[in-house]
């Protein structure tokens, strides 16, 4: 029943923004809520996967971004499998701590070939499209213009 509930709560995202979806490729992020990591100071962080081509691109924030709020503190990490995409809370190995999934959603543009930690693109963030911006300042999330 939680997976159908799952699957009915997605493709009301697709339904719901058939503007968005009518451009070619999607691809799927996801946030993660990851407690217990080693090393962490305050014990918990966000894991923000994007996903390009067979793996993800992947962020570690300090928090999670508001919508039109300030820049949280991110750090580009080393690309997650695509696995976790679809988890919704698993233990990380090697006595990693735990990541719970906290939010997902669709993107459509594909990522370039040149390796960058900087990112400026729109996806859906709790049903609205939005424009997520990862630079030297770090990750933000803002209104998608009118």
């Amino acid at each position: 029943m939680f997976f159908y509930a799952n699957f009915l709560s997605w493709l009301f995202n697709i339904v719901q923004l058939s503007n968005f979806v009518e451009k070619k490729n999607l691809f799927r992020w996801v946030l993660l809520k990851h407690i217990g990591s080693p090393g962490d100071i305050n014990g918990i962080h966000f894991d923000l996967l994007l996903e390009d081509k067979d793996f993800c691109r992947t962020w570690r924030l300090s928090e999670i971004p508001l919508l039109d709020g300030p820049y949280v503190n991110s750090v580009c990490i080393a690309p997650h499998n695509l696995y976790w995409l679809d988890v919704e809370e698993k233990i990380v190995s090697g006595n990693r701590g735990v990541a719970t999934r906290i939010k997902q959603g669709i993107f459509s543009q594909s990522f370039s070939t040149v390796e960058s930690s900087y990112i400026n693109l729109s996806l859906i963030w709790d049903k609205l499209e939005v424009d997520l911006v990862i630079d030297e300042n770090g990750c933000r999330i803002f209104s998608k213009k009118k």
